[in-house]
């Protein structure tokens, strides 16, 4: 799925065109590990994507199991293919493999991106992300205190082939739940001695409704956010179809409202 991207402004003329349309609001959750909402009586559901603006021609289809899940997503730019995946799950709905199958950037090249899980009381306890074929993630619970309060720990592993060595990189993710919902997270990188707070705010449905952002120590480098207007202070707006399906999608900043995506759904 498209994300909502923000990146330090040296690495602005990094990014490929697939992954600057847009940050999809059908996974926008409060989580750490990626959840996928279920579709019922749903087929294929279709995005257009504005930008907060009058949108670039930008637009998805993501077709849809019996069981409701996204197994395939399509991102396109007016006419032109951008970017296809393939998506395969396990008994507890959790993607275990991510294919991509096309890439306009690099039509010939094909990857997939692993993913493995370890479960309490299905509650994820561990979970393992192949990057590629020498790096990779690892993250694990290491504290639960009346499933109100967990802290996972996650450990990046890069190899770097011009020393042959493979740097592993630690951080730890503190989450606090109240009802069921996470109302924040914190991130401690240890590398960086740094902490990022988000805290969140919901609907009476669960929707998210606000998100806060909080940096100790603030950066040096100011964040640019691409695909859509973005803060570290921003809240949410849905319009909702007769089953609770998002049709469009809002952003709130500064009180003004951007209309960010559309869905319709077969």
């Amino acid at each position: 799925m498209k994300q909502h991207i923000k990146i330090k402004k040296p690495a602005f003329n990094l990014l490929i065109t697939g992954l600057i349309i847009i940050w999809v609001p059908l996974t926008l959750k409060a989580q750490l590990f990626e959840t996928n909402e279920l579709y019922s009586n749903t087929k294929v559901i279709k995005g257009k994507y504005y930008n907060g603006t009058g949108g670039g021609g930008y637009w998805s289809l993501d077709y849809v199991d019996s069981i409701g899940r996204i197994i395939s997503s399509e991102s396109y730019h007016k006419k032109q293919l951008m970017s296809r995946q393939k998506f395969v799950y396990d008994e507890n709905d959790n993607k275990i493999f991510n294919i991509q199958t096309f890439d306009f950037n690099d039509p010939e090249r094909a990857d997939t991106f692993r993913f493995e899980y370890k479960y309490a009381d299905k509650r994820i306890i561990y979970q393992f992300h192949k990057l590629s074929e020498n790096d990779s993630t690892v993250t694990e619970l290491i504290e639960n205190q009346g499933d109100t309060l967990l802290k996972y720990q996650e450990q990046a592993f890069y190899y770097r082939p011009k020393t042959d060595k493979t740097d592993v990189f630690k951080t730890v993710y503190t989450l606090r739940y109240r009802n069921g919902l996470l109302i924040s997270k914190e991130k401690y990188d240890q590398q960086n001695n740094s902490t990022e707070f988000l805290k969140y705010e919901y609907f009476g449905n669960g929707r998210l409704k606000r998100r806060l952002l909080e940096r100790i120590p603030e950066p040096k480098i100011q964040d640019v956010y691409l695909g859509g207007p973005g803060s570290e202070d921003e809240s949410y707006k849905y319009n909702l179809d007769s089953e609770g399906r998002i049709k469009v999608f809002y952003r709130i900043i500064n009180g003004k409202k951007y209309k960010i995506a559309a869905y319709s759904y077969e």
